[in-house]
């Protein structure tokens, strides 16, 4: 699906990720971790192709990167930011359109099929009583709902989370998260995403990218990664962890106590 090699990415001379590679699989749902400063948005940016890794390799599908259009690249990619930069007080009914425009025919309006999606997700996210106000005027939580919306209704093979719940209050994060995980499973959707919860990353993904210093020290499926001693080694705090039958759950020890 997602074939990575050799990333290298740097600014004004200091490295940000360093000869990064991997394969990402179809239908798995990727966690990344690290610390801050480790290089996770600015991997999901490079992937995106927001940001350019000069002589890197990058396949989607088997094609290169650089040879996908915007709107071609739009088919493919959908992306939740962590924050959504927006001044023009849009509708929240036009801002969901706007994740059907990849498919728009030009000169035509959306087709039946279009409202329909459009409508399973507002249902979905429970977004009808936004529909008619404007994005500016909302909550930050309320916003980053409406943004999650926006890429489920672009119906990408492919799915893009940049610390996504990071303004959502725990209902929405395990709404939303749990709807993503129902497009893997059913729709064999993948998904990359940035986190900083673990216990998050713990519930949902299969395999955890553990990144420091703009390298992978660690990957492979999630409870193996939590339970490695690399989580204490990059982080550099101590973790009580708590299993069940088939998660684990971390927390900082008090104190950062490593022993």
């Amino acid at each position: 699906m997602i074939d990575v090699n050799k990333i290298n990415y740097s600014i004004d001379g200091i490295q940000i990720l360093n000869n990064l590679s991997f394969k990402f699989k179809k239908g798995k749902f990727y966690g990344i971790l690290g610390p801050n400063g480790s290089g996770k948005t600015t991997f999901l940016d490079i992937l995106s192709g927001y940001k350019d890794a000069l002589e890197s390799e990058i396949y989607i599908e088997n094609k290169e990167l650089k040879e996908y259009s915007y709107l071609k690249l739009a088919k493919k990619i959908a992306i939740v930011p962590q924050k959504f930069d927006i001044v023009f007080p849009f509708l929240v009914s036009d801002i969901l359109e706007m994740g059907r425009y990849p498919y728009k025919k030009k000169f035509f309006n959306l087709q039946k099929k279009d409202y329909e999606i459009i409508d399973n997700v507002i249902k979905e996210i429970g977004l009808e009583e936004f529909l008619n106000k404007e994005i500016t005027a909302l909550s930050g939580g309320e916003e980053q709902r409406v943004i999650f919306g926006k890429a489920l209704i672009q119906t990408t093979p492919i799915l893009f989370l940049d610390e996504s719940t990071s303004n959502l209050d725990p209902y929405y994060s395990h709404t939303l998260l749990s709807l993503v995980k129902k497009r893997v499973v059913k729709e064999e959707t993948t998904v990359i995403g940035v986190f900083h919860d673990f216990n998050l990353a713990s519930l949902y993904c299969d395999e955890i990218l553990l990144l420091e210093k703009g390298r992978i020290v660690a990957s492979g499926k999630t409870q193996e990664v939590l339970n490695s001693k690399k989580l204490e080694e990059v982080f550099k705090i101590g973790w009580e962890k708590y299993k069940t039958e088939k998660n684990t759950f971390v927390f900082p020890k008090l104190g950062g106590d490593l022993e």
